[in-house]
């Protein structure tokens, strides 16, 4: 296989990511206790996804804003995920009929 052929993911370790999120390596363990963060790779070091920084500052806005406590995060989250898709849904449908109607004035 060459080297271009593979797909490579970038990952942080604990310090990297709670450098980036702004928070400190302790509550990055603690999320891990909390079962509100995963890591992509757990052996030889634990690095998480790259993506896992916007997740993180997303959990310390709700938890420092909002007060949500830590049981009732995974809930806040899978409703905000189910409230971006549904967004996602409706701008798509909106270009679609945006889409007809131009097609339909030009007939």
């Amino acid at each position: 296989m060459k080297h271009s052929d593979m797909t490579v993911e970038r990952t942080v370790t604990v310090r990297e990511l709670a450098f980036c999120s702004g928070t400190s390596s302790a509550a990055i363990h603690e999320l891990l206790e909390h079962d509100l963060l995963s890591p992509a790779v757990s052996e030889p070091e634990v690095r998480f996804a790259a993506e896992a920084v916007e997740h993180v500052r997303r959990i310390r806005r709700l938890t420092l804003e909002l007060e949500v406590d830590y049981p009732a995060m995974n809930l806040v989250l899978d409703l905000l995920d189910r409230i971006e898709r549904l967004e996602r849904r409706l701008q798509i449908e909106d270009t679609r009929e945006s889409t007809i109607e131009r097609r339909g004035s030009h007939d």
